[in-house]
Formats: structure tokens, sequence, C-alpha cells
């Protein structure tokens, strides 16, 4: 355990790369495409391995092209969103949960009974019986960090019983970059004030809702940082993969969405979408950076783990842990998350 303290987020380092991006985000008003091919730069700089070269090269690749629909996307981002957001949650994610994560991750692999994910996928339906309670996902989380692990998705669903609640998780956890998925309901001023305050969470809206349009609005007008998600299954997968749905994304102007496959979807018709997902942002049409969220996290866990196959690990509102092959019985009230994790990632299966 002392070593892997000594590879902890380093809070010079930490302040040195918080001063220089701050530095550059207020340098992009003056000139918007100089300044964010700078950001880059500076994000390649500080964040070193395989998985940073790989995304910077292909960033700095696609942003040399000025008629690019990303440089919509980026201005849509930065005129809507508090700069303060965009400093701590990219932080958070890049130098926090990939960087220092990968390291701790790479270093500690040797005689451990599991694989480390580089982001845990947790569920929670206060609306149902047994369902994931809040205590839960913040006793996940603290036993999570001290394993490299930053990053969080966390899907709330049937209700917003527990947002507040929730948000004063992400707050108290402000070295953690958090993708938070919100259910189709209508946000409360309270709701929106007590998000406006969480610099480290990236809120996703669900776009099949009477309610997406206000929330949009509401968002827009407080400068939260958001986007957009949307389902799949077996039956709509191919309608997403012939690129006949994406403007149920573009209509909301959302810079960033994601979409999630239904737990009963094929492995193929995830697969296909997955590569559909990286082809639009390989070759971008739209002003829309669009992921997958099974695919993605494994293609980047891929890349930070330095392994020929990515894991994906989500808990999901039963208790029950999802993997990108499998659904596994619960085991959440009985068990400690490495004891999860052996059991749903073990190390010698290549998963």
């Amino acid at each position: 355990m002392a070593f892997r303290n000594q590879l902890m987020p380093n809070p010079i380092t930490r302040a040195i790369i918080d001063s220089t991006v701050d530095r550059s985000l207020r340098e992009i008003d003056e000139d918007p495409k100089r300044s964010i091919r700078k950001l880059t730069d500076l994000g390649r700089l500080f964040n070193k391995g395989r998985f940073t070269d790989e995304v910077y090269a292909l960033v700095q690749d696609l942003l040399h092209n000025d008629d690019s629909p990303y440089y919509t996307a980026i201005e849509r981002i930065l005129r809507h969103t508090e700069k303060r957001s965009l400093k701590t949650f990219g932080i958070n994610l890049g130098y926090n949960g990939l960087n220092i994560g990968g390291k701790i991750d790479r270093s500690t692999a040797e005689g451990r009974p599991y694989r480390t994910p580089w982001l845990i996928s947790i569920r929670i339906n206060p609306s149902i019986p047994n369902s994931m309670s809040v205590s839960e996902v913040e006793n996940i989380i603290t036993q999570a960090k001290p394993l490299g692990i930053y990053c969080f998705s966390i899907r709330l669903e049937g209700s917003l019983l527990s947002l507040n609640s929730l948000l004063d998780i992400v707050n108290h956890n402000s070295d953690c970059a958090f993708f938070f998925m919100l259910p189709d309901q209508k946000l409360t001023p309270l709701h929106l004030e007590n998000m406006q305050h969480c610099s480290s969470a990236f809120f996703l809206l669900h776009t099949d809702s009477p309610f997406t349009a206000p929330n949009t609005e509401s968002l827009r007008k407080r400068k939260i940082f958001f986007g957009g998600y949307g389902f799949y299954d077996d039956h709509s997968a191919a309608s997403w993969a012939e690129d006949k749905r994406i403007k149920e994304f573009l209509s909301y102007e959302f810079p960033i969405a994601v979409l999630v496959a239904d737990d009963t979807c094929s492995p193929k018709n995830m697969t296909r979408v997955a590569k559909y997902c990286r082809t639009s942002r390989m070759h971008p049409q739209h002003p829309l950076l669009l992921f997958d969220q099974v695919g993605d996290i494994a293609a980047i866990d891929r890349m930070r783990s330095e392994k020929e196959s990515g894991c994906y690990f989500e808990i999901l509102e039963s208790g029950d842990l999802r993997t990108s092959r499998e659904i596994i019985t619960d085991f959440r009230h009985t068990v400690s998350l490495e004891q999860l994790l052996s059991i749903a990632l073990p190390a010698e299966k290549n998963l």
C-alpha cells in the first residue's frame, strides 16, 4: 500500500496543471482555434503514456483541419459551460483517472487476482425495492480510489429522489470525474443549483423525454457541463449503425452524446454500434462527439492498461455485475469491491 500511495496524484503537479489549463482556457476567448490546439499540446505534455499519445495525436490531427465540425462542438461547450467545470472535470479525467490510474494499474498488476477498470459504472433506481443505495454508491467510490480508479459513471433511473444525495457524494470526491446520467424527469431549481456546484461532473440528459428541451435550456442557462444519451437494443441497433437516428442528438445541439446498449443487446450489435461511433468520430460530419458506453470504455481500458483486450465493469441497480460479456449474480451485500472485481474481472481471463 505504501508503494501505491507514492503513485497517487501529486498536489504540486496538479497545481501546475491547474494553473496552465486555467490560463489556456482564458486565451481561447481571444483566438479559439489556436488556443484549442495549444491546450491539446499541453494535455499531451502533462499526460504521458501510450493511451494519451494515441488520443492526443488523433485530436491534434483532426483539429488541424480549420473546417472540422469539432470546432463548432468545442465552441458550443465553451459558450455554454463554466470554465471551472471544464478544467476540473478534464484534469480529473486525464491526470487522475487515466494517467495516475494507469500507472497504479500497471505497477500493481503482477500477482493481483483481478483486472482494474479505469471506470466503474453504477446504476441506482430509488423507485424500485432493493435498488443500490446512496451509501453503497459512496462505499464503492471510497474503495475504488486506493486502487487507482478515479472515474465513475452514475446512472440514476426512475426518480430524482436521490439526486441531491448523489451530488453530495460527487462534491465530496472532487478529485474524481463523474459521468452522470439523469432520468427523464424535469429538474427542479434546487437540483439545478446543486448541479451547478458539481464541477467534477459531466451530466447527460435522456433524449427520448418530454423534459429534454426544458432541461437543456435550464442547464445551458446555468452553464452546467452536459450532453445527451440514448438507448439501443437489438431492434434499434441497425438504425443507429446506419446513421438514421443521429438527428435525435443534433436537434438539441449536444456537443457530446453517448449510446447505451440495453442489457439484452447482443455482443454483435454492440460491436456494430461501437464501430459506428468510432467511425463518426474519425470522419466527423456533424458537430458532435459520439461514444458507445460499453465499447468505448473497454477501448480506453485496453489502451490505458496496455493489454490486448479492455474490460468493462458495471454494478446494476439490482446489485448484479455486468461485464462486456455477461451479467453475473448479485454479490454486493457480502463482499468488498476487490472481491467483486475478482469475480467479474479475474486476471487469468482475457476479457
